[in-house]
């Protein structure tokens, strides 16, 4: 800043130093592509809402391969070369299907989305609003707000807050976690219950559903988007330190852009989850066995699954969703459980060889997102 700027940050409330600051590491310590896409997006969600529509991601190809530019008023602030599978990774977070060799769309194109509840919608709620939910916790869809009736669901929120509290300083964690988010008790109802809120997109531009609920409308990109964006999610998770431990169907929330069938997934109730280095080591591969290789975090769990619940049964239909996804469009009678299994250990043995190095374990995911879509598209060809 010149001698003028600094006599005046003197007497700013908020320092232009700092915004300086802000800027330059998040424009200057970008590693690799996956941290791009996650910096790019957090300095876009520094700007005022109308000032948003500025910040746009394009892709495109390119001689060498792939081309990813983000840009600022129509301005590339950074351009990467990118692999192919990198390239399915970013279209993914984008809510895009992997065959799109062109595009170019807004930063934050979910978030953007989100509806605000008033003082005055939380004020008038009253417990007989709360009769959806189970026997810990129960939901009022309007406001997104829950009540724990419980202990257990009590813990639930506090679990959930600490989550998201650890998430705030990892972007790509943030990405793909829906959190409860505990509240004061609204004047309505009873203060023998805690409460919590989750987010809401507008549902005129947004449709939101369980993956159980969704899957048997998605278009072939549609799960496709899907399938990338749930081996990201496993990447997003491993590299924070985090395991879900139950990311079953109904954990699983899609998120639809109505405008163009964009498809945004999120995970939801973290209850049985670990994180931080203390909790995580001794899961470390929990997601992954659950996803590729259909196993629960105990060998009763696994055993219950697999072969004492039936095929048809609410058990069955509930887990294992990227089989799920694969099996929806396969149409040629592919081996999905064999070939998911193949994947999964092929993934953990270069995660074995990647050790701490963050960019290898990117490219163990992008590796194994890439053979996810390849099975995928040889099932779905008729």
């Amino acid at each position: 800043m010149g001698l003028w700027d600094k006599f005046k940050d003197l007497f700013r409330a908020e320092k232009k130093q700092d915004a300086l600051n802000t800027l330059f590491e998040l424009t200057n310590t970008w590693r690799g592509p996956s941290h791009s896409f996650y910096a790019f997006n957090q300095l876009a969600q520094m700007a005022t809402t109308n000032n948003r529509t500025l910040f746009t991601i394009a892709v495109s190809p390119d001689q060498t391969g792939y081309k990813i530019s983000y840009c600022i008023s129509g301005h590339a602030v950074k351009t990467e070369q990118v692999s192919l599978e990198a390239r399915d990774m970013i279209l993914a977070r984008l809510g895009l299907p992997p065959s799109a060799e062109h595009a170019q769309t807004q930063a934050l194109s979910l978030e953007d989305y989100r509806r605000d509840i008033s003082a005055d919608q939380l004020n008038q709620l009253k417990d007989s609003d709360f009769g959806a939910g189970g026997v810990h916790k129960r939901f009022h869809a309007g406001t997104g707000v829950l009540q724990a009736r419980d202990d257990v669901g009590r813990e639930d929120f506090v679990r959930e807050n600490r989550l998201q509290e650890y998430a705030e300083s990892h972007p790509d964690l943030q990405h793909y976690i829906s959190t409860q988010q505990q509240i004061a008790t609204p004047p309505g109802v009873s203060d023998k219950f805690a409460y919590a809120q989750v987010p809401l997109y507008d549902p005129a531009l947004i449709a939101s559903r369980e993956l159980d609920v969704a899957l048997p409308a998605l278009s072939l990109d549609q799960a496709r988007s899907m399938a990338t964006q749930l081996v990201d999610m496993a990447r997003a998770f491993y590299c924070n330190q985090l395991s879900h431990r139950d990311l079953h169907m109904q954990n699983l929330l899609v998120h639809e852009r109505k405008e163009d069938g964009a498809v945004f997934l999120k995970a939801i109730d973290f209850g049985r989850a670990k994180f931080g280095a203390a909790e995580f080591e001794a899961d470390r591969f929990n997601d992954i066995d659950y996803l590729f290789d259909r196993q629960g975090c105990s060998l009763a769990e696994t055993v219950g699954r697999n072969y004492l619940a039936g095929k048809d049964s609410a058990i069955s239909r509930k887990h294992y969703p990227l089989h799920k996804l694969l099996e929806r469009f396969n149409n040629r009678g592919a081996d999905v459980a064999g070939t998911l299994s193949g994947i999964g250990e092929r993934l953990k043995a270069d995660l074995q060889m990647a050790g701490d190095d963050r960019e290898r374990i990117d490219q163990a995911f992008e590796c194994a997102a890439g053979e996810v879509q390849m099975a995928l598209g040889w099932g779905a060809q008729l």
